[in-house]
């Protein structure tokens, strides 16, 4: 009788394991409170638990790497299509995006900077006006060094200064030091009265488009498979969608995410 007792537990036990799901994804989507949000309901829905390490896209992709996670939620196009023609991951599935922003503190007269990023990357070089970089090899540290490629200017002046930090305390800090950082706007909208902080306006959209993407893994325990699809079939639907649409909009007046179309 206890054998059998034993044997019912711990597959009871191994049941609730395998609803659980634990995503490597960047601080972003964490600082925001999305996956908060988004995990509540997928959970009422379908018993999974989610849960997840914010790290920059670079580290998230480690953890993917090396299978010490079981799906990645990630911003970087490029390296994630790498990721995959390298053979670690099966899959990429283009879900949302926001846009990226150049943000400073409040107190600084916006005004004066320029409406285009390669004119304002110019100005802070020329004036060596501090510029604090994410600085850790993440989504946001990736587009920020392919805008300064783009323009051709190198980040050798004195006030350039690499936080090492996820995105939310890389904008305190920029606030602390009167700086500029580029931030996704989702951060940006959900801590900027906190931190005392206002966007840069610039005449431009399209280039600075941050779309974040789900990543399949090629090695992932079979026993997690069946809630992998249960839960990527949530996120495409149209309840995660509606979700995404309103993320934000009350708060902020606008959502701090769009459905990648």
């Amino acid at each position: 009788m206890k054998k059998i007792l034993i044997i019912v537990v711990l597959l009871a036990a191994t049941k609730i394991y395998c609803k659980d799901l634990l995503m490597g994804t960047t601080t972003s989507l964490d600082d925001t409170g999305f996956l908060t949000e988004i995990s509540k309901v997928l959970k009422a829905d379908s018993g999974i638990e989610l849960k997840w390490i914010a790290k920059g896209t670079g580290e998230a992709l480690e953890l993917g790497k090396r299978g010490d996670v079981d799906i990645l939620f990630t911003h970087d196009p490029s390296r994630e299509e790498k990721f995959i023609k390298d053979g670690y991951g099966t899959k990429r599935h283009p879900l949302m995006n926001n846009y990226f922003v150049f943000v400073t503190n409040k107190e600084k007269d916006i005004a004066a900077y320029p409406k285009s990023s390669v004119e304002l990357l110019e100005k802070i070089k020329k004036e060596n006006l501090i510029f604090v970089s994410r600085g850790d090899n993440s989504g946001t540290h990736s587009k920020e060094r392919s805008l300064w490629k783009m323009a051709q200017i190198e980040t050798d002046f004195k006030n350039y200064k690499e936080a090492g930090l996820g995105m939310a305390k890389t904008l305190n800090l920029t606030s602390e030091l009167k700086g500029i950082t580029l931030s996704d706007k989702g951060t940006y909208l959900k801590v900027k009265n906190k931190f005392g902080l206002e966007e840069i306006p610039l005449n431009e959209k399209e280039s600075l488009k941050n779309i974040y993407s789900i990543l399949e893994l090629s090695n992932v325990d079979s026993s997690k498979k069946e809630d992998i699809e249960k839960f990527l079939k949530f996120m495409e639907s149209k309840k995660a969608m509606k979700i995404i649409e309103n993320y934000g909009k009350t708060e902020f007046k606008e959502p701090l995410f769009n459905v990648e179309k």
